[in-house]
């Protein structure tokens, strides 16, 4: 089955890589047919009940829907009608557009599809059991059926002001998901951030069924930790108070580590000089790491991630611009 990814444009290349990442974490065989800024369509085996699945994990796309063809916009309606009979006949139908190029207008497109598509149909603009959705980019059309709408309003509704312990560094829930899958942590596997703050990775890693450790250096931010989770019915997990260096005496190997690390005027490094903590930190998270597990670390200097020398390869970054003055780099880094 081909499907069509519909990415969310908020990065040049976390939304194509969390889409890898969560096909990977869920077992999945998949070939990589072509992705670009806008969609990702890949062949997989599954079934579609099956795409609730990697849809709940996802944060950075739209929809997924099963792929009747891409085309240029001259070829439209020649691909339409040699596969004009690839859509069930049965139910009401819509023809929806996303039109993500300044250059194609829609209007003619969607008249070629709904002339095509819904003869001796009935047109149902307001939940229509299918709906045909193309998504057009400035150099081709992308058409398929739509299976799932990517429900990325709950991002929204666990924002850090919306919890009962806030905390006004914590991440954007849509980046902290990002940041957990990009770990392709497993359903049941551990995850660990060892600087949990209020809990925001760890609320994500825990919502997709990870079991999740957290610690902090601050008791009053593992508290309020403790309390984030359990308004969120997070059950599965530790948490514990301690220094980044006492780390591998409380945990045992573990399957993802992901965190951001303390920087700024708003965080406490208790007084230590950052490239200090940070090597040090490096080397606790390199002692508790299964030989096959990923770290996802977010910090804010490039130059840092020479203190990870020796100790993990860089298997990726992903520049953040969290706000005017500051860029984030969050790095994949693995054996």
């Amino acid at each position: 089955m081909k499907l069509i990814f519909e990415l969310s444009k908020e990065h040049s290349t976390i939304p194509q890589s969390e889409v890898v990442s969560c096909l990977n974490a869920e077992g999945y065989k998949y070939r990589i047919i072509e992705t670009n800024l806008d969609v990702m369509v890949v062949d997989i085996s599954c079934d579609e009940d099956e795409l609730n699945n990697i849809a709940f994990r996802l944060s950075h796309s739209f929809s997924i829907s099963r792929m009747i063809f891409s085309s240029t916009t001259d070829l439209i309606k020649v691909k339409s009608l040699a596969l004009k009979n690839v859509i069930d006949d049965s139910g009401s139908m819509a023809i929806r557009c996303k039109n993500r190029s300044f250059l194609i207008n829609s209007k003619s497109i969607v008249k070629v599809l709904a002339d095509i598509y819904t003869v001796n149909r009935t047109v149902k603009l307001q939940n229509p059991e299918v709906e045909v959705r193309a998504i057009i980019t400035d150099t081709n059309v992308y058409v398929g059926v739509k299976k799932i709408t990517i429900d990325r309003k709950q991002f929204e509704k666990r924002k850090a002001q919306f919890r009962p312990f806030f905390s006004p560094i914590s991440l954007h829930p849509k980046l902290a998901r990002a940041l957990v899958n990009l770990s392709e942590i497993k359903k049941g596997q551990t995850l660990l951030d060892p600087f949990c703050g209020t809990g925001g990775i760890l609320i994500e890693a825990g919502l997709i069924s990870a079991r999740i450790i957290g610690s902090d250096i601050d008791d009053k931010l593992v508290r309020g930790c403790r309390e984030n989770l359990d308004f969120y019915n997070i059950k599965n997990y530790d948490l514990f108070c301690t220094d980044i260096g006492n780390v591998p005496e409380c945990v045992t190997k573990i399957d993802a580590v992901v965190t951001d690390l303390p920087y700024g005027k708003s965080t406490t490094t208790k007084g230590e000089e950052i490239r200090s903590l940070y090597g040090r930190a490096f080397d606790s998270i390199s002692k508790v790491l299964k030989d096959d597990g990923k770290a996802v670390i977010g910090i804010p200097d490039k130059s840092l991630l020479d203190l990870r020398k020796g100790l993990f390869e860089i298997k990726a970054i992903y520049p953040v611009k969290t706000h005017n003055s500051l860029t984030r780099y969050f790095t994949v880094l693995g054996n």
